[in-house]
């Protein structure tokens, strides 16, 4: 593996965070860096300062309880207290609210590979004394930080095998062994662990579906009857499964709030496109037909713009819209305004949907390709 480290993007924003009184969590998926990011904010500190706990590790999981006691002896004196895989612990949420009111001069900073709410239910006990961001794989931008990189950046090969660190720093035949690794090994162990789902093939089965429809609606009703499982069943798995930062969920937007809010109808979308090729068995991209290649190229566009507006601190609702004639793959809303975007891997479109143009006269409407993608993520309100 190239020895490199890529700065991410969000750095700078969580050391201007530090000593703030309240914990840094960092979640993402596995394998993204988290723990390389956070040893990266360690290095403000002295090392006698920093006392730290594998979370992973059963034994030590086990030592944070939710009393004063236990955690003065974690504690320890320091400076700092670092948890990886925080996750793991029981009551994680409460047991971080009284590390944060009880020492308010100590830097809590945690990473966590799935979101909180999957080994307890107190997370919203953390509102005010978290800093919570989210780390993806490495986007476009960290890679390409500068005009000439971005002049040569190579979208076959990312939309082939995605950012994460190990696979994307490696020469093809080692990123695709590290990226199937990743599949095999790491990609939905916090679904199966934290949540208690013991059924693995029918897991690996809804995403292998979900793959495949990429760019397209996803109707749990025909997933249900695929896979041989009810409806509850599929929705469970895609909760988790986005709780575990695999996949990530659009829904449609409409003039109509109530429509909105009583809609079945959804895109679905993974954080890394090379994961996804993994799971189709596509992960030699010059042979996927020219329709699947278009929704690899729109999953990569939006997850691309996620990591942008998580990087960049942009808030925003983002919807796709579709009505029976037509669609368009991608909508932002911020600040009183809409924008509108049509991302298409060859073809370049001039104008939006008419039936949209009438229902979203002020809409500002850009399509995305090869040639404006890099402005299409530099976009800011």
């Amino acid at each position: 593996m190239i020895n490199q480290y890529i700065p991410r993007a969000i750095e700078p924003f969580l050391v201007e965070n530090l000593n703030k009184g309240r914990a840094i969590i960092i979640y993402g998926p596995r394998q993204v860096g988290k723990t390389t990011l956070a040893r990266r904010l360690l290095t403000h500190y002295e090392s006698d300062e920093i006392v730290e706990y594998q979370a992973d590790d059963p034994t030590q999981a086990a030592l944070f309880t939710a009393t004063v006691d236990s955690l003065t002896r974690i504690v320890a004196g320091k400076k700092v207290l670092f948890v990886d895989e925080a996750q793991s612990i029981k009551n994680a949420g409460l047991v971080f609210k009284l590390l944060v009111d009880t020492f308010p001069n100590v830097q809590v900073i945690a990473t966590g590979s799935s979101s909180f709410e999957l080994s307890d239910k107190v997370k919203e006990s953390m509102v005010g004394r978290a800093l919570e961001i989210t780390l993806l794989p490495l986007s476009a931008e960290e890679l390409s930080p500068t005009t000439k990189e971005k002049l040569l950046f190579n979208f076959e090969r990312a939309l082939q095998l995605g950012g994460y660190p190990a696979v994307t720093l490696n020469h093809d035949i080692e990123a695709k062994e590290r990226l199937q690794a990743i599949v095999n090994s790491y990609l939905y162990k916090d679904v199966l662990t934290l949540a208690d789902t013991r059924n693995p093939e029918v897991l690996g089965k809804l995403l292998t579906a979900l793959a495949l429809q990429v760019g397209q609606e996803v109707s749990y009703n025909e997933l249900a009857t695929m896979l041989e499982v009810s409806r509850p069943t599929i929705e469970r798995y895609l909760y988790l499964l986005e709780q575990c930062f695999v996949i990530f969920r659009l829904y449609p937007l409409s003039s109509n709030p109530r429509k909105l809010l009583t809609s079945r109808k959804r895109k679905i979308y993974f954080y890394d496109v090379g994961v996804r090729n993994a799971l189709a068995g596509q992960l030699d991209i010059s042979v996927v037909d020219q329709q699947q290649l278009g929704g690899v190229f729109e999953n990569f566009c939006i997850a691309e713009r996620l990591k942008a507006r998580l990087n960049h601190q942009i808030r925003a609702h983002v919807h796709y819209w579709r009505s029976p004639d037509s669609e368009l793959d991608y909508i932002e809303q911020y600040n009183g305004s809409v924008h509108a975007y049509e991302i298409k891997w060859r073809k370049r479109p001039k104008n939006p949907p008419p039936r949209f143009a009438r229902q979203f006269p002020d809409a500002l409407f850009t399509p995305v390709t090869k040639d404006t993608f890099w402005s299409f993520l530099e976009t800011r309100p």
